[in-house]
C-alpha cells in the first residue's frame, strides 16, 4: 500500500508541474515553493505543448525578483528541462539544493554537467539520456561530482560495493534491486538519498562505513530481510520511514550522535525486540515504533515529547520507562499490552487525552515517592487505577553498560561498570532477587516474563535495564 501511495504521489506531482508555472523571468520558468526558510522557487518547464522550452547556454540565477518579491532559487523541478535537445550548457547557482527526477532527460546535446556542493538531493534519473549519460558504457556505475547515481542499466547484483571517495547516494539509486543481498558503503560517504535502497527484498547486510551522517526518507523501506546493523558515531539523522517494514531487524544499538529519528522510521519492524535509543534524542516521533516487536523500552533522559502513535499496536511491549524530561505524550502513543510503566517525573506529563495510553486495566504505573496523588488527580488517573510509588530514588546517571544475554534462561552478566548491587523486580514492582558485589545474577528460579534490573555501581549511580526471562 505504501509503495502504491508513493508512486501515485510522484505521478500526481508530475501532472501538476505539467499544468502551469507561477511566473517567468528572462526566459526561465519558476514555481513558488510553499515551504522553506524564506521565499523560494524551483525551476520548471514552460508547460506549453510539447517539450524543449530551453536551448543554448542557460544560466540559472541565485535569486529572481517578481512582483516585488525576491526569491531564492533552490531547486530544479521534475522534468524541468525534459527533451530540451538544443540545450548545450547549464550553470547552476550556489543556492541550489535539489535536482528532481528526469530533470534533464532527453537533453542530448548536454555533455558537461557539474553538480554544486550545495546540493543535498539528486534523483538518480535526473540526467537520463543526456549527452553525458549516453557517453557512459552500458552497465557501468554512474558517478558525478561525488554522487553515486546508480547503474546506467539495472544490473542483477548480489553484492554491491560503492567506490571510495563517493560522498552521496542519489534518490532511488538502487530502488527495487530484487537480487541485492549485501551493500558496502565507502568510508567517505556522508548521506543516503530518499528511497535509495527501498524495496530490495533480499537485502540482508549493509556496511555503513565510518562517516555516514544522514539516512534519507524511505532509504530501506520494505527491505524485509535486512538484518541488524551498526551505524557510526557520525550519524545524526534517520529520515521518515527509513527502515519501515524491515522485518529482519531484531536488535539495534543506535549511536548517541543521532539527534533526529523521523516519523515511522521503524514502523512495522515486527521482530525488532530490543532498541537502545540515543541519548541526544529529544523527541520520539509520530509512529516511530508503530507495530514494532518491542518487548520493553527505556526512553532516554532528555526526550520531551512522545508523538502520536509512537508505540501503536506494539503487541509484545510489556514495560516502559519514561524519564522526568517528558512533558507531552500524544494520541494513542502507547497501544500495547503493558503490565508496567515507570514514570520518573514527579510532575505528570501532559496527555493528549485518556487515549494516550490504551493498556490493560491492571497495568501498574510506578511513580516517584510522594507523587501518587498528583498522578491520580491528573489525566493519568483516568487511565491507571493501579499507581504505586517508588521511594528508592532512581538516579539514571549511566556510564555505558552491557547486560547479556538478553533474553536469558539463567544468568545475566553486567559489563562496563563496577557493580555494587543488582536488584531484580517483577512486573508488579516487587523485589524478587538481590545480588551484591558481583557482576551477575541468577534468574533461573524465576518464572518467564520481563524483569527490571536496578544496578547500583560503586559510585552510587543507579542504572535501569529490562531483561526477558525465557
Amino acid at each position: 500500500m505504501k509503495k502504491l501511495f508513493v508512486t501515485l504521489m510522484i505521478v500526481i506531482g508530475f501532472a501538476m508541474q505539467a499544468l502551469a508555472y507561477d511566473f517567468e523571468v528572462d526566459g526561465i520558468y519558476y514555481w513558488i515553493n510553499d515551504y522553506g526558510e524564506g521565499p523560494e522557487v524551483r525551476v520548471g518547464h514552460c508547460s506549453q505543448p510539447g517539450w524543449g522550452c530551453y536551448a543554448g547556454d542557460v544560466v540559472i540565477p541565485e535569486t529572481v525578483t517578481y512582483d516585488g518579491i525576491t526569491y531564492t532559487v533552490t531547486q530544479i523541478g521534475f522534468w524541468a528541462f525534459k527533451d530540451c535537445t538544443e540545450l548545450t550548457s547549464i550553470s547552476f547557482p550556489s543556492t541550489l539544493t535539489f535536482i528532481g527526477e528526469r530533470a534533464f532527460e532527453g537533453c542530448t546535446s548536454l555533455y558537461d554537467i557539474h553538480i554544486p556542493s550545495t546540493v543535498t538531493r539528486v534523483n538518480a534519473r535526473a540526467f537520463v539520456n543526456t549527452g553525458w549519460y549516453n557517453l557512459q558504457p552500458n552497465g557501468w556505475m554512474l558517478y558525478l561530482d561525488g554522487w553515486c547515481l546508480g547503474f546506467k542499466e539495472k544490473m542483477p547484483l548480489v553484492d554491491l560495493v560503492i567506490d571510495e571517495g563517493t560522498l552521496k547516494v542519489a534518490d532511488a539509486a538502487f530502488y527495487e534491486y530484487e537480487t541485492l543481498v549485501t551493500v558496502t558503503l565507502p568510508n567517505s560517504l556522508v548521506s543516503l538519498g530518499n528511497h535509495s535502497f527501498a524495496f530490495c527484498p533480499e537485502l540482508r547486510h549493509v556496511d555503513f562505513g565510518e562517516s555516514i551522517v544522514e539516512i534519507g526518507r524511505d532509504a530501506f523501506y520494505g527491505c524485509t530481510r535486512l538484518e541488524d546493523f551498526t551505524l557510526p558515531e557520525t550519524t545524526t539523522k534517520i529520515g521518515d520511514w527509513a527502515f519501515s517494514s524491515c522485518h529482519g531487524l531484531c536488535r539495534l544499538d543506535l549511536p548517541n550522535s543521532i539527534t533526529t529519528i523521523g516519523e515511522y522510521a521503524f514502523h512495522g519492524c515486527s521482530n525488532l525486540a530490543i532498541v537502545s535509543l540515543p541519548e541526544a534524542l529529544t523527541e520520539i516521533a509520530e509512529g516511530l515504533f508503530d507495530q514494532a516487536g518491542l518487548k520493553s523500552i527505556t526512553i532516554p533522559d532528555g526526550v520531551t515529547t512522545i508523538g502520536d502513535l509512537a508505540f501503536y499496536v506494539c503487541e509484545g511491549l510489556k514495560k516502559a520507562v519514561i524519564p522526568a524530561t517528558v512533558t507531552e505524550i500524544g494520541d494513542h502513543a502507547f497501544v500495547c499490552p503493558m503490565d508496567t510503566v515507570w514514570c520518573l517525573g514527579e510532575t505528570p506529563a501532559s496527555l493528549y487525552n485518556f487515549t494516550s495510553f490504551e493498556v490493560p486495566s491492571d497495568c501498574c504505573l510506578i511513580v516517584p515517592c510522594g507523587s501518587a496523588d498528583t498522578y491520580m488527580n491528573s489525566d493519568w488517573g483516568e487511565v491507571f487505577s493501579n499507581i504505586t510509588e517508588d521511594c528508592d530514588g532512581i538516579d539514571e546517571t549511566a556510564e555505558t553498560i552491557s547486560v547479556f544475554p538478553n533474553p536469558t534462561q539463567q544468568f545475566v552478566h553486567v559489563e562496563g561498570i563496577d557493580v555494587k548491587e543488582i536488584q531484580c523486580y517483577n512486573a508488579l514492582g516487587q523485589l524478587v532477587k538481590t545480588a551484591r558485589e558481583t557482576n551477575e545474577v541468577d534468574l533461573s528460579g524465576l518464572v518467564k516474563g520481563m524483569y527490571l534490573l536496578r544496578i547500583t555501581d560503586s559510585k552510587g549511580g543507579s542504572h535501569i535495564v529490562w531483561v526477558a526471562k525465557e
